[in-house]
């Protein structure tokens, strides 16, 4: 008779127990978690739009990068010249993927170094080290004449297309700022050229 008790006691406990967390949504049930056939129905339909859209998007950016590599230049046009701050355009990257511009503004010369200002406009968003989103760019950048390098003391980048929208910069000191080869052939070297020539 005591064990019957102490059995029906303990089955009583654990029921307590089970309700109890029950109660508190601790346990659940699968039939609960499930969706309903209206919510799947939902969930398919939302997942096939959104690949329907990521397709739609990715056809366009293929269409629009063989546009630019057929005639890099169509997209350059699309560009502001700025003439108000002296940008001249300077090159366009061979699959339209970027182009570059200069100006005479604020150009300065100290013996063999020369600083001036380049300026970098993109057709699609690029990211900066901070992970900041951009379309444009300008950098203040002195040139070596004699040892063929160049380094950045300023960048500052622009969330739009002709250096607009909101803007972040990263800044080095020029005691601090590391030097870079001119590689030949590249878009350095051709801004590196018309810089020290301009000034030679």
């Amino acid at each position: 008779m005591v064990a019957r008790n102490c059995v029906m006691a303990r089955r009583f406990y654990l029921w307590t127990v089970s309700a109890a967390l029950a109660g508190a949504g601790i346990g659940h049930s699968t039939a609960a978690a499930a969706q309903t056939p209206d919510q799947q129905q939902a969930w398919d339909a939302q997942r096939a739009q959104s690949l329907v859209q990521q397709q739609a998007k990715a056809e366009t950016l293929t269409q629009q990068r063989a546009a630019r590599k057929a005639d890099p230049m169509s997209w350059v046009r699309t560009l502001s010249p700025l003439s108000n701050g002296g940008w001249q355009f300077r090159a366009v990257a061979a699959d339209g993927s970027w182009a570059a511009y200069s100006t005479d503004h604020q150009m300065k010369r100290a013996g063999h170094l020369v600083t001036v200002w380049l300026r970098e406009e993109y057709p699609e968003p690029q990211r900066n080290g901070g992970g900041d989103i951009y379309l444009s760019n300008v950098e203040k950048i002195q040139y070596d004449c004699s040892n063929e390098r160049g380094r950045a003391l300023l960048i500052i980048y622009y969330a739009e297309n002709n250096i607009a929208g909101s803007q972040t910069s990263e800044a080095t000191d020029i005691k601090q700022a590391p030097w870079d080869p001119i590689v030949p052939g590249t878009q350095s070297e051709f801004i590196y050229q018309w810089a020290c020539d301009r000034h030679g």
